[in-house]
């Protein structure tokens, strides 16, 4: 939803694991979503780039697509059937759109989409329906995606909560299922931006980037909140959620060498450790540099991550996903998501 769409929303509102690309396994027979066919709807693209961030060379049309694709693959993990309105850079019209996911006779639609205003100032997460129509799906996705992307926003005071609104597209109001239009946040924001050039998946090798492993990418965590706001709207009580419980640090020093460790829990609802979950993680050095790594909990549900350095000063330890087959990761529950230490 660019400026008209968001004008259109605000005047309704008070003012809310690892795949290739290409090489996506089909859908499971079982998962938490068997049974479930969603269409995903990349807006804009070809001749219709949407909104565009100069500064920092963003275009919306490949965010929203590189982001429905992560999402597919988290949706087909959990044994959905997902089918996408456009695979590459091409443009579709809303009649291409609203007629392939009825010929598809989805379950239901959920078009992606970016945010963007004049004001850089401006964040925050915003799902609409169309008017007349359930807005059950929009508020469902929409009650999971804002605390999900506030939790990791790199501004949580500016992010702010724009709730769900009516808006008349076509793709909305003329698809045969429930449907909604996510705008996860404002690609007009200089800190989100400077996040979201990089991508989930790679565009030469189609697997996932380097600095994305674990969807721990900002459009990876956007994949991620819609992924939960899908589950919110099933209603799946079965599927087992887990969170971070505590982070842990701890040093030593050798001479000249500091050794720092973080100490990460993953439990469930119910206060029991989570094996075999995989922990993406960042230490932050006092100098600001970063080492992204990642690791998996034992029977304990811990996992140890460890940096050996010779800087002095403040260290920070951070979780920025988990993810484990069958599971859904939950960060509004997370008891802590960072840890700071204070190293002589």
């Amino acid at each position: 939803m660019k400026g008209k769409s968001l004008s259109k929303s605000l005047l309704l509102l008070a003012l809310l694991l690892m795949g290739v690309l290409f090489s996506i396994p089909t859908s499971k027979a079982s998962g938490n979503l068997a049974g479930v066919k969603i269409c995903l709807d990349p807006g804009h693209g070809g001749s219709d780039p949407g909104a565009v961030n100069e500064n920092f060379n963003l275009h919306e049309s490949e965010i929203n697509l590189d982001v429905a694709n992560g999402l597919k693959h988290l949706l087909e993990d959990d044994g959905a059937e997902v089918v996408l309105t456009r695979v590459d850079d091409s443009y579709k019209t809303n009649s291409d759109r609203y007629t392939f996911c009825n010929d598809e006779q989805a379950t239901i639609l959920v078009s992606v989409h970016t945010n963007s205003v004049t004001d850089p100032t401006w964040d925050g997460s915003m799902a609409l329906y169309a008017p007349s129509r359930d807005p059950d799906l929009a508020r469902a996705i929409h009650d999971e995606m804002y605390p999900f992307l506030r939790i990791t926003a790199p501004d949580q005071d500016a992010f702010r909560d724009f709730g769900i609104g009516n808006y008349a597209s076509g793709v909305l109001f003329k698809c045969n299922m429930p449907a909604a239009m996510m705008e996860p946040l404002f690609m007009s924001h200089p800190a989100e931006a400077a996040l979201l050039v990089e991508s989930i998946y790679d565009p030469i090798t189609s697997k996932l980037s380097a600095g994305c492993e674990e969807f721990s990418c900002r459009r990876g965590e956007i994949a991620q909140a819609i992924y939960l706001g899908i589950h919110n709207y099933y209603g799946d009580e079965s599927t087992p959620m887990m969170h971070v419980a505590a982070i842990d640090m701890s040093s030593k020093q050798r001479k000249d060498t500091f050794f720092i460790y973080s100490q990460v829990i993953v439990q469930d609802t119910a206060a029991n450790p989570v094996p075999g979950a995989s922990v993406a993680h960042t230490f932050t050095l006092p100098d600001g540099s970063k080492l992204i790594n990642a690791g998996i909990t034992g029977d304990d549900g811990v996992v140890i991550f460890k940096v050996r350095s010779e800087q002095a000063g403040q260290y920070e330890s951070a979780v920025t996903s988990i993810s484990k087959t069958g599971w859904v990761y939950d960060p509004v529950s997370n008891l802590e998501t960072s840890e700071m230490l204070a190293v002589p």
